[in-house]
């Protein structure tokens, strides 16, 4: 029974990289929505979630975007972008196309081509490469 009421009671997380300008505008995007106003927004830099959720790793969470949906379930990469297109209420009526094997795809590589152009961004910024 405590199990249930804590799956309610917990908000999911998403990890972004607050050293990468592309992240950070897409985290102040994501919590602009009304949709998404139930999703925490945490850098991947703080310590402490990795602690408290051993299911996240840091490297891996530095290489691909990860949404905590709950203590023991995590999405990763382009199923992050699926969960939050599919909570807005105007693309739930063509859901059914996100789910489709070519809707599948195309948001895979969306992902891919935004998660390139972060990488570049970050091989190419002086603060960055110190880090």
């Amino acid at each position: 029974m405590e199990e249930v009421y804590e799956r309610k009671e917990f908000s999911p997380i998403l990890l972004f990289d607050s050293e990468c300008p592309l992240c950070e505008r897409f985290a102040n995007s994501i919590a602009r929505m009304e949709s998404t106003e139930h999703i925490k927004l945490e850098p991947l830099s703080n310590s402490n979630l990795y602690q408290d959720f051993p299911i996240l790793n840091y490297e891996q969470c530095k290489k691909e975007v990860h949404l905590l949906l709950s203590k023991d379930q995590v999405l990763k990469g382009a199923k992050v972008i699926e969960y939050l297109i599919t909570l807005n209420p105007k693309v739930k009526k063509i859901s059914w196309l996100i789910q489709s094997n070519a809707g599948q795809k195309a948001l895979d590589i969306f992902y891919k081509s935004s998660n390139l152009y972060r990488e570049s961004l970050l091989n190419r910024c002086p603060k960055c490469k110190n880090n």
